[in-house]
């Protein structure tokens, strides 16, 4: 029989908390929120201005589901919607749990989740609460009608009964809150907002302006209006716009534009009753010369969110980008690089009234109607504004003004690059595709012989049966991300453990890892679509992703293809010292007796254009160089400079010999850099562990990385530690910063707040100072090549380099001027400046 956990709290309580269902330690005590995710909430309420003394707390559902999933109460349809365990498809088919479902709203539910609602309405009824917090998916869904926990949370609701309407905010499940940690700054953002309502205060309301169908004389009266207000303006007094556009297949489908947090319209240009487009032809080319008079004028500034994307349309489209003065993507990464980046969460965190509107993306979808997507794009507009000025003002509160205003200048050179796009080699794209096709199919002819049936190496169930049916080797388990348990794997580093435990399965293995690797080069590069005229236009994001689920919150540029499906990932763009191509030499011959493949220079088919020579400005072990400023070594520093192979130093030290004068360690003429004895094991193991051991890496993750035990590991460490002091005393700095401010800052003043548990992220923190410095540095070279080298054309940013051109005719006096742009100071009490190599080519890239 199954338990009833009852609702607990005072009746008269001006909040009202509604979870899913009990988990077990409820149902033990009889009481909601008595458990773990009970006593996070109690702290996140705390933090929020509420206390649990002062709010009733209840369920949805009143007793424990199987495995606490609630979900398997809940069906879209007569099928389940998640899969459901051997014992309980017994229990069901035996009748003891029947899950006889019952509609509810636009689902089916489980009898339980019925009478627990019904309770649920009449527990409303009888506290009378000022506002409602929903916590979790199924109650959010139960009281509004709602489904997307992730998408709705922090969105000011109302739940409806009888006539009357009292407020609800949802927010994240404290259970789900305790799985992803980085989520509970957010959840108690959101409690803090349902604590504003809890007097009475009603929502604060906004009125919305829109001109959504407008005729040709509201279209141009408005614009030109608007033109005639910066016309007035004083000289520095400027006109703040906010703009957005709609695109469909392609194509600019309408244009927002908003002037205050209420006015806003939206000009059509596409219309599903006119196929035509909305406009006849006069009448477009009118508006469209109005739209670049005012978003170009002097006195106008523009603030868009991922507008970059949008310029790449108005470039294209009406040959004119709006002169962009904030990107609102770019202010969110400026200020907490680590979260999400959407307008829509952006705005459930900053705007005054906030209900989420729609899925983020710029495309028409197909079953919206366009009066919503016409109100969807004024929306969008108001709240980038809103958006925009409360980011403005966080910006100065927390001294980002510097930070703030670099990372927007961004916006000019990137778009300039994206732009102008990359030249491609066609014939020797077309040689290079021939080649690798020809290279694959030589490695399945073998693997299907040695096997004597065909195997499919992109099918993880043929290679899971293969190897850990038919060979019947250890299954290699690969950790899950956050949340989700380990699983099997079969991914190189697996192959490679396989290999090293059996090596007959050598040539195999060694067939596999080329043809994921030749497959790679064809998909990711040789076989990517090119623009009209045969160039590579890849997108380059200044602020990280739209979801924030792969920002780079150290600052690196991150590419992909564009807006119109040209170009790629630019940064895994393979090189001579990329490690895929380094683990593939070092595999030897795919059939075990051949020389190793020499692996094609994938970057030969990037080429200048006539007239104009190839560059590429790479920073020297740079991560490096900032570690030994940070550590302060002077040692280190030393060597630095002289250019010392600092790897084989640092394999004299951690052996506890006494290294040669630091002369003798030069990289261009050391004696010992040939040397094939054990120095240079020792090197190998001394790059790999005073990398990781400099980044934080404990004992028992350096011994995994390096094959060595985890004592030997203990032992190299304190004799590292011993011999640099400086390194221990900078790591302990970072921990200190991070405990008592929860963020890091490098010295350029840029910083990382930490949303995730402290003890699992110290590694990463400190990592997070070089690589966030040097990714600084290659972006302010670029700035400066951009504003000070107008001649100098850098196409494109992979990693710690900037490829680009500059006229053949003009390279004596160019080089020395990019090498100076070049020489950006990192602010330290001993100022850094990394240096640079260039090299060039008149043929290709790979040929620099």
């Amino acid at each position: 029989m199954a338990i009833i956990v009852p609702p607990d709290g005072p009746l008269n309580a001006k909040v009202l908390i509604v979870g899913e269902a009990p988990g077990e330690t409820e149902e033990i005590r009889g009481v909601p929120f008595v458990g773990p995710s009970g006593m996070e909430l109690n702290r996140m309420l705390q933090e929020a201005g509420m206390s649990r003394s002062e709010v009733f707390c209840t369920n949805l559902c009143r007793s424990r589901p199987p495995r606490n999933d609630i979900e398997l109460y809940i069906r879209k349809s007569s099928k389940f919607t998640k899969k459901v365990t051997k014992a309980d498809q017994k229990r069901i088919d035996a009748g003891i749990n029947p899950y006889k479902f019952v509609p509810l709203r636009d689902m089916l539910v489980d009898p339980k989740v019925m009478e627990g609602f019904i309770e649920l309405k009449k527990e409303i009824e009888l506290v009378k609460p000022q506002i409602i917090i929903t916590v979790g998916n199924a109650s959010m869904w139960a009281l509004t009608g709602r489904w997307g926990i992730t998408k709705w949370r922090g969105s000011m609701l109302t739940y409806s009964s009888a006539g009357k309407d009292t407020k609800l905010i949802p927010t994240y499940h404290p259970a789900a809150i305790l799985r992803q940690w980085d989520w509970r700054a957010i959840g108690v953002a959101d409690l803090r907002r349902a604590a504003r309502f809890r007097d009475g205060t009603p929502y604060p309301t906004r009125e919305r302006r829109f001109i959504l169908r407008p005729n040709f004389d509201q279209a141009t009266h408005t614009l030109e209006t608007l033109i005639s207000r910066a016309d007035l303006l004083g000289d520095n007094a400027v006109l703040r716009l906010s703009f957005d556009i709609e695109t469909r297949a392609g194509h600019i489908a309408c244009a927002g534009i908003s002037w205050s947090y209420s006015d806003a319209i939206c000009i059509p240009l596409m219309c599903a009753e006119r196929r035509e487009g909305y406009w006849l032809l006069d009448e477009e080319v009118r508006i469209v010369q109005l739209l670049q008079t005012l978003l170009t004028h002097r006195r106008v500034r523009v603030v868009g969110q991922n507008i970059l994307y949008d310029s790449q349309y108005t470039w294209r489209w009406w040959h004119f980008v709006p002169r962009v003065d904030q990107d609102t993507m770019i202010s969110q990464h400026a200020i907490f690089s680590d979260m999400p980046k959407s307008l829509a969460f952006q705005a459930s965190m900053y705007a005054d009234f906030y209900v989420f509107w729609k899925e983020e993306g710029k495309d028409w979808e197909k079953n919206m109607r366009e009066e919503e997507l016409w109100h969807y794009n004024c929306l969008d507009c108001v709240y980038t504004d809103e958006v925009g000025q409360v980011e403005l003002e966080t910006i100065r509160s927390l001294g980002l003004q510097n930070v703030h205003d670099f990372q927007q200048s961004m916006f000019w050179p990137v778009l300039q690059a994206m732009q102008r796009g990359v030249r491609i080699d066609l014939k020797r794209r077309n040689e290079l595709i021939i080649e690798v096709k020809g290279e694959i199919a030589r490695r399945q002819t073998f693997i299907d012989k040695i096997l004597g049936h065909p195997l499919n190496v992109d099918s993880p169930k043929q290679m899971h049966a293969l190897f850990y049916g038919d060979f019947r080797m250890p299954v290699q388990m690969k950790r899950g991300k956050k949340g989700e348990p380990s699983r099997p794997t079969l991914d190189d580093d697996a192959l490679q453990k396989l290999r090293r435990i059996e090596p007959l399965l050598t040539p195999l293995v060694n067939s596999i890892a080329d043809i994921r690797t030749l497959g790679k080069f064809l998909s990711n590069f040789l076989c990517r679509p090119l623009d009209t005229d045969s160039r590579m236009r890849c997108a380059f994001n200044i602020g990280g992703s739209e979801s924030g689920k792969s920002a780079p919150k150290t600052y690196r540029l991150s590419s992909s293809e564009n807006a119109f499906g040209s170009g790629t990932n630019l940064q895994n763009i393979p090189s001579e010292k990329s490690k895929s191509l380094g683990k593939a030499a070092a595999r030897g011959g795919f059939d075990g007796i051949g020389d190793p493949y020499q692996f094609p220079n994938i970057r030969e088919i990037f080429v200048p254009d006539p007239g104009y020579t190839w560059f590429d400005l790479d920073l020297e072990r740079a991560d490096l160089f900032v570690v030994c400023w940070e550590a302060e070594d002077e040692q280190l520093k030393s060597a630095m400079r002289l250019g010392v192979d600092i790897h084989l130093l640092n394999s004299f030290v951690i052996t506890g010999k006494e290294p040669p004068p630091l002369e003798e360690l030069v990289e261009t003429h050391s004696k010992y850099r040939d040397h094939r004895g054990p120095m240079k094991l020792t090197r190998e193991f001394a790059k790999v562990f005073c990398h990781g051991t400099n980044y934080g890496g404990g004992a028992r993750t350096m011994a995994a990385h390096t094959g060595r035990s985890v004592a030997e590991i203990e032992r190299a460490q304190r004799i590292w530690f011993a011999a640099h002091p400086g390194i221990k005393r900078w790591h302990d700095r970072v921990k200190s910063q991070v405990v008592a401010r929860r963020f890091v800052e490098n010295h350029f003043g840029y910083r990382w707040y930490i949303f995730d548990r402290i003890d699992s992220i110290i590694p990463e923190a400190i990592a997070w100072i070089p690589q966030s410095t040097v990714s600084i540095v290659i972006n302010r070279i670029w700035e400066r090549i951009y504003r000070e080298l107008p001649e100098v054309q850098v196409l494109m940013q992979v990693h710690d380099s900037l490829p680009g051109q500059f006229p053949t005719s003009q390279a004596q006096s160019l080089l020395p001027r990019i090498r100076e742009c070049a020489k950006i100071v990192v602010p330290y009490a001993d100022p850094l400046v990394i240096p640079v190599s260039i090299k060039t080519s008149e043929k290709s890239w790979g040929h620099c």
